[in-house]
């Protein structure tokens, strides 16, 4: 089961994109003639990474490398997603030989100073302190600037309770990345090991600001208000860990049930909808878009995208969601009309007029296109008798309140009081308290 270990958020766990070492199209150097044919293969398999479709990824970088065994740089970063792709498996003696082998060839700084800091995480796991210790120099030697790198060896240092190094290890991981929340809670460790609990509280707080999500953390909490004789806060964080324990081990076993049974889409719909309702809308965001990646024809996870998108207020990336979507099920009335109501919030009024007409086009039945091309039609000021027809048509297929205060509003519109008022008054009939209602009808006695 993958465990992560280069991603050390337990919770929030990123589908992983290396960008501090993936080469890319525009500047993998020349290795050879088939050089746009080895970006795609590595971006293919990043791809595979990023959907945590292992078995593919794997194979994509093995191929790569038996191909190009001798380019010592190609070779070398395949061995390093090699190595990469079995850590995230948690397959941690592979994943060691493959990083050995990856640092016995010539390549790039970025490719070796990755290999060094991902082989000091998996002997850090093995219990191999002085062995991870040498690696993670190694790797800040050509990478000074990885935060990542400082935040595992003060881990190392921690674990041989060398508790000034680990500290100033942390706190220098916290100057290259003040938000890297890792480095908080390492330095809470050390306080906590060493007594300094208010100080200790200060700094997990201060990793809870940065990932709520740490159920670690809360733990710690907990324990560490019990030293300090805090029954009540004691238990609330024990509460919160619990909590949080739950939702990380309910993860984990949808993590599972992808890998051993990839060709299950909704699965990943089921993943994401775990994540929203802890609120964690970013996890989410991730799965769905991974979901889109290994199953570029499974509408359920644009869908879910683009949803997610609309409760954050992200309307552009909702549309294109849902743009998407329309070209999977053109003749789905619902993702129609819901893009033209996105469409609608985004003033974008020309695009939402022609998404409710293709709804209606696919489903003459779709009696909210109706509602919402009349209710548009009306607050635009155009083409007005059509918004009385198209609003007494979504009336005729669905007589509700809505609909009918829709009605109201293009007879209202349209200068037409006694009908607007009649209208009006039956949606009132059906839902007396909807204050929006009774407005409209206050508006319309007042013209009439």
């Amino acid at each position: 089961m993958p465990i992560h270990q280069c991603c050390p958020h337990s919770i929030l766990k990123s589908f992983i994109l290396i960008s501090v070492l993936f080469v890319s199209a525009t500047s993998i150097p020349r290795w050879c003639s088939a050089e746009q044919d080895v970006n795609n293969r590595f971006e293919r398999g990043l791809r595979y990474l990023e959907a945590e479709q292992y078995d593919l990824a794997l194979a994509e970088f093995q191929s790569i490398e038996k191909e190009f065994t001798t380019s010592a740089e190609i070779s070398s970063l395949a061995q390093y997603y090699i190595g990469f792709v079995h850590q995230e498996l948690n397959d941690l003696s592979p994943a060691a030989s493959a990083y050995q082998k990856a640092l016995a060839l010539k390549a790039p700084q970025e490719v070796h100073g990755n290999a060094h800091l991902q082989l000091g995480i998996v002997y850090k796991s093995q219990g191999e302190l002085p062995l991870a210790e040498n690696h993670l120099k190694h790797s800040l030697t050509l990478l000074p600037a990885a935060a990542e790198a400082h935040t595992h060896l003060g881990d190392v240092y921690l674990l041989q309770r060398r508790f000034n190094d680990a500290e100033s290890a942390y706190q220098e991981g916290i100057r290259l990345n003040p938000d890297r929340t890792e480095s908080y809670y390492g330095l809470g460790r050390v306080a906590e090991m060493q007594n300094r609990l208010r100080q200790a509280m200060e700094y997990y707080d201060a990793a809870l600001q940065r990932n709520r999500y740490l159920s670690q953390t809360h733990y710690r909490r907990a324990l560490t208000y019990q030293k300090l004789g805090d029954k009540e806060q004691a238990a609330a964080a024990m509460t919160q860990f619990q909590r949080l324990k739950a939702y990380e081990d309910e993860m984990h076993r949808f993590r599972e049930a992808l890998y051993t049974n990839p060709n299950v889409p909704v699965l990943y719909i089921k993943l994401g909808e775990l994540h929203e309702t802890y609120d964690n809308l970013t996890g989410a965001a991730r799965v769905y878009e991974a979901a889109m990646q290994a199953h570029p024809s499974y509408l359920p996870a644009y869908l879910h995208l683009g949803e997610l998108f609309i409760r954050q207020r992200e309307l552009e990336k909702a549309a294109r969601a849902y743009e998407k979507a329309v070209k999977l099920a053109p003749d789905n009335p619902k993702v129609h009309i819901k893009l033209g109501v996105i469409y609608i919030n985004q003033s974008q009024f020309e695009k939402a007029i022609a998404a409710f007409q293709q709804a209606i086009a696919v489903d003459r039945t779709a009696a909210e296109a109706y509602n919402n091309l009349a209710r548009l039609y009306a607050g635009l000021g155009k083409e007005m008798q059509q918004a009385i027809n198209l609003a007494q048509q979504a009336v005729a297929l669905a007589p509700t309140p809505k609909h009918y205060d829709t009605l109201a509003y293009t007879y209202y519109r349209n200068a037409q009081y006694s009908k607007a008022l009649e209208a009006i008054n039956k949606a009132i009939a059906i839902a007396p308290n909807v204050d929006a209602y009774n407005k409209l009808r206050s508006k319309i006695q007042k013209e009439k």
